[in-house]
């Protein structure tokens, strides 16, 4: 059983001063109960099942606000009301002890917890947990997880809260200065998973008054300085700033405890001052510094490189202070603030044959169906589960008039494929692999048994017909345990990949039937660059996995050892062919069929009054006006259809203008100039 998730109702008011209320209404109708493997699961629409092992799984509604970019010391209170008690038919399900796909032959562990499942009373005792607060280039986004239905396993009860009233509050701190052109797009990311998208423009950090002086930094050896210059050329010829950066240069000139925390102080440096949005690292950890990171999860553990360290660019990632990077205590903020690529390259040939794939993908890619066809690959996972449902859930965010290929095991069968290396070959814009893994490839769970192997990988034919290649399977990304499946899709000159996204780790499944976290990135990923138009890859693969953040327990758990180890080796400022464009020339943008447009400005630049047409499919819709420092100057109400007029005389200081229209938790705004 599946359904899609429907927020009911979603009230939001909030005041600037220090608080915010989000109200949810849950109906008795829509809670959904079925059986597996003996145990009670039920579904409500807008929540998902989360626990920690042995924990009843319950529906949680994860919430996610903005709120001002100032916001400190934030904290999070629930009142629930209209309770009603309903009998339990069954014990409730414990949480499984969440499995790597690499373990696929052991047996799933539900071992219920005794101080839960033997306590009188509903558990848990609070609503809500896993209150979170971080900076997505810097808006201010506040989490929590909320659990409307409470359980009493003695009693054989639940308890279903009707509504539910959270209440965020903070106080007020230093808001950051970046420019437009950082905070435009992460607006444009971020809008369509948070639960508040209609106060994005009054939260948003305050401009620095200035225009970006660097879009983008390549840092490299000297030794691929002369391949990289070329990709440097380019980017700028597209109007992307580029800047070719030396690594030695970086170390030596910047200060930090080690290599890795130099270059990552740089980074920070280019983004608060200069307007950094994406950042290529050019060269594998012979030539380009990693932070290795110890991830843990159930009693599987590893070190790795964490390039997410590179990208979310809030705090040090030592809060404690001993040099163990990326760990629960440290005070993660886990959003990415610029979009990091790397370029997996160890050689002077590698990083001509990236450079070179890199700009043809996108200059001059061949002509043919390639372009619009898609590969999905979906092994047999655990019993009784296949890799079937990520690729049919990646399936329905492509393109309707795309082809795409699926090879499926089946849940009873054993047979592996090889039919879809010939797809490969004849190219594919969008390949999957859910399947097993190892650093030197991904694999079927029956014969033939390879899906993706180094070997496979260097014998690919398809030339430049090479496209995006993403996989949740362990370890194909371990790069810095020799040369891994990444390496090989990206090192063959004669195919491959132009993009591989690829773990250096362990994928994790979810709570089965529904899918994990490794799963849910690679169909965000999709999403974001097919429906959402997020078409630079770069930024789609951080959004994807900014979208698992809310869904982190604070501790050591699947979501946040998917978020280190899911990786990508790619230029970050490539953009998909084939993506949805969005609104190229708004900061913000609107879907098809949205509730309320806002037209261009008339006249543009203004010396006077300005109109806007405004149309309208539901109630109403507030029309405001924001300076470019974020802060409101006008604001109206309408009720129809119109052309809205604005005489503003003498009252405005020249400069640049927004006009946002809202309606619904939806939004469109335009950008108009006020001249003397």
């Amino acid at each position: 059983m599946s359904r899609m998730m429907i927020v009911v109702l979603i009230a939001v008011q909030w005041v600037l001063a220090g608080g915010m209320d989000f109200e949810m209404e849950f109906q008795r109708e829509d809670l959904e109960f079925y059986m597996y493997d003996g145990y009670l699961r039920m579904q409500l629409p807008g929540c998902c099942d989360l626990a920690e092992p042995g924990q009843p799984l319950l529906p949680v509604r994860t919430v996610v606000l903005v709120v001002p970019a100032c916001a400190r010391e934030v904290s999070v209170s629930v009142e629930a009301t209209d309770v009603a008690v309903l009998e339990a038919r069954t014990t409730v399900q414990p949480c499984p002890v969440p499995r790597p796909f690499s373990d696929c032959g052991a047996p799933q562990r539900v071992v219920p917890d005794p101080l839960v499942y033997g306590t009188a009373g509903f558990w848990p005792s609070t609503r809500v947990s896993a209150v979170h607060a971080g900076a997505r280039s810097g808006y201010r986004l506040v989490s929590f997880q909320v659990r409307p239905v409470r359980y009493d396993p003695v009693g054989g009860l639940l308890e279903l809260a009707g509504s539910i009233r959270a209440h965020v509050s903070w106080t007020e701190g230093t808001a950051p200065f970046l420019s437009q052109e950082q905070t435009g797009p992460a607006m444009d990311q971020i809008r369509s998973w948070i639960d508040n998208p209609q106060d994005l423009w009054a939260c948003s950090p305050p401009a620095s008054g200035s225009e970006a002086g660097v879009d983008m930094v390549v840092i490299t050896t000297d030794d691929y300085s002369d391949s990289f210059s070329m990709l440097v050329d380019y980017r700028n010829s597209q109007g992307i700033v580029t800047e070719l950066v030396d690594v030695d240069s970086v170390i030596a000139n910047t200060s930090g405890w080690d290599d890795a925390e130099k270059l990552r102080n740089y980074i920070i440096e280019r983004y608060q001052n200069d307007g950094l949005q994406y950042v290529l690292l050019g060269g594998d950890q012979t030539a380009v510094p990693v932070r290795m990171v110890n991830l843990y999860c159930e009693g599987y553990s590893d070190n790795v490189p964490v390039d997410l360290y590179f990208s979310d660019l809030d705090g040090t990632w030592d809060a404690s202070g001993d040099h163990d990077y990326g760990q629960p205590d440290d005070d993660l903020d886990l959003y990415s603030d610029v979009a990091v690529g790397r370029a997996l390259v160890g050689s002077q040939d590698q990083a001509a044959l990236f450079v070179e794939r890199t700009i043809e993908y996108q200059q001059n890619p061949p002509s043919g169906e390639w372009r619009t066809t898609a590969m999905l690959c979906g092994a047999g996972l655990f019993t009784g589960y296949t890799g079937a449902k990520v690729c049919d859930s990646i399936a329905v965010n492509l393109p309707g008039e795309w082809t795409v290929y699926k090879a499926y095991e089946e849940a009873k069968s054993s047979d592996g494929f090889t039919t879809h290396i010939d797809v490969i070959n004849d190219g594919t814009n969008w390949v999957h692999y859910a399947g097993h893994g190892s650093t030197t490839g991904i694999y079927w769970q029956g014969y033939p048994s390879s899906m993706m192997t180094n070997s496979i990988a260097s014998a690919l034919t398809n030339g430049s017909m090479a496209g995006v290649h993403h996989s949740i399977a362990c370890m194909p990304g371990a790069f810095h345990s020799g040369e891994c499946c990444a390496e090989a899709l990206l090192h063959n000159p004669a195919g491959g990949a132009s993009s591989v996204m690829f773990n250096t780790s362990y994928g994790w499944e979810g709570n089965i039937p529904e899918m994990g976290v490794s799963e849910w990135m690679c169909v965000y990923l999709t999403e974001e660059v097919f429906q959402l138009g997020n078409t630079m890859i770069g930024q789609a693969f951080a959004t994807a996995k900014d979208r698992r953040v809310p869904l982190w327990s604070g501790g050591f758990d699947r979501e946040l050892y998917c978020i280190h180890d899911w990786h990508a080796f790619h230029d970050p400022a490539m953009p998909v062919l084939g993506s949805s464009t969005g609104i190229a020339d708004s900061p913000s943008s609107v879907a098809i069929g949205a509730p309320v447009t806002i037209g261009p400005p008339v006249p543009n630049p203004s010396c006077g009054s300005v109109s806007f047409q405004v149309g309208l499919s539901s109630a109403d819709a507030r029309i405001r006006v924001y300076d470019i420092s974020g802060r409101m100057v006008w604001d109206r109400f309408v009720q129809e259809a119109c052309v809205v007029s604005w005489d503003y005389g003498s009252s405005l200081a020249p400069g640049v203008y927004f006009a946002m229209a809202g309606s619904g938790g939806f939004s469109d705004s335009v950008r108009f100039l006020v001249v003397r």
